[in-house]
């Protein structure tokens, strides 16, 4: 079962990179199910369920999205490998400089230095579609992002995220800064507007 797990876990697509998140981001949920009831108990408050458990997925999705833009690539594979294999010997260091990218890859398409072909596509994309659930899932889990500073939030989020790359030995890059702004931003108003949605029937 494991070898079968681990061929798609390494085999760099999406789904492998999904799987090798999804055991830090159910701990992550777990942990804090835990919490919230505990908390729950003692302060005798009705707890609204609703909401934590938009904060439960919330924890998870947030979770498993820094095992994967911010830890080294194939960290968890390493990881898993070392306790179900015992093969800790390839499990790389978690601390290395990265390095920096800072021409976008539009501007090398255009100079004629790079030919975006379905690879440079798909890696575009997922890192737009990877960060429209942070973007929808702001409006539900704080009124600190607004209409008003949203475009600071898509900035500010992915330039710490790439910033910390460069620490797990990853490199910052330009292209991934720009698609994961869009697609906070993006995210943002359309769980903006369910937000309003849901309000209005619930009004009714």
């Amino acid at each position: 079962m494991f070898d079968r797990l681990r061929s798609i876990m390494s085999a760099g697509t999406i789904l492998g990179y999904f799987l090798q998140a999804v055991p830090a981001a159910c701990a992550a949920g777990l942990i804090y199910a835990l919490i919230r009831a505990v908390a729950a108990k003692w302060s005798g408050r009705r707890a609204e369920w609703r909401k934590e458990i938009i904060r439960l997925l919330f924890t998870c999705y947030l979770t498993g999205l820094v095992s994967l833009v911010v830890l080294p690539a194939n960290f968890w594979l390493g990881f898993f490998d070392g306790v179900f294999l015992g093969w800790w010997d390839e499990l790389l260091p978690i601390f290395r400089a990265g390095g920096f990218n800072l021409v976008p890859t539009l501007w090398k398409a255009l100079s004629g230095e790079l030919t975006i072909g379905n690879w440079v596509k798909t890696m575009l994309i997922g890192n737009t579609a990877m960060f429209l659930p942070l973007g929808f899932f702001l409006p539900f889990v704080t009124e600190r992002v607004d209409r008003r500073n949203i475009l600071v939030a898509a900035i500010v989020i992915p330039a710490a995220l790439e910033l910390l790359q460069t620490v797990f030995g990853r490199s910052f890059d330009v292209d991934d800064l720009i698609c994961n702004g869009v697609g906070i931003a993006a995210g943002f108003f359309v769980g903006l507007a369910v937000k309003r949605g849901g309000k209005k029937s619930r009004s009714r």
